[in-house]
């Protein structure tokens, strides 16, 4: 009778080996799906950017004055047009670009080189119809540019932002 007691359950060492087994599954099923991919960065800057853009257009529409963008080199900053100049936007806070993603932008199908620093002068803009230059965004992992995919952030018309992976 002894033995048929001892074979119906388990020993402490059993259960304590199978909780540690599942502890590490659990970190390590945590780790990988916590991780993103270079192209989840790109794709998820991209993005980010394209909010802030539809926000800033509809900022543009609601307040009646042409907001503009300019990317340098650094990061990017909002201007307001005030006749006859653009001004510096202080208290709109954008998040600063990623350091693990290269943006280039495209001005009528023709690459832009953006300044080291800032010159005052936008380079995409939202009018007060909420109409937008013609412009084109892509986002690339750094150093990778010649050799994948990017993402691409660009109007297909004056009204509507699109956002697409595209091959090099």
């Amino acid at each position: 009778m002894k033995d048929s007691l001892r074979t119906q359950g388990f020993t402490l060492l059993e259960i304590l080996l199978v909780v540690l087994i599942i502890g590490v599954m659990t970190a390590v099923g945590a780790n990988i799906i916590n991780s993103q991919s270079v192209e989840r960065t790109v794709m998820n800057q991209a993005k980010t950017t394209e909010q802030h853009l539809v926000f800033l257009c509809q900022k543009a529409v609601f307040d009646n004055q042409a907001l503009g963008i300019e990317f340098n080199q650094l990061g990017y900053q909002i201007f307001r047009y005030r006749q006859p100049t653009w001004q510096l936007v202080e208290n709109i806070e954008l998040p600063p670009l990623s350091e693990v993603v290269s943006v280039e932008l495209l001005l009528d199908g023709l690459s832009q080189d953006l300044p080291v620093e800032p010159e005052g002068l936008p380079q995409i803009v939202c009018q007060t119809d909420g109409s937008w230059n013609g412009f084109e965004l892509r986002f690339y992992a750094n150093n990778q540019q010649q050799t994948t995919d990017y993402f691409v952030l660009s109007t297909t018309s004056p009204w509507q932002l699109t956002s697409t992976w595209a091959e090099f």
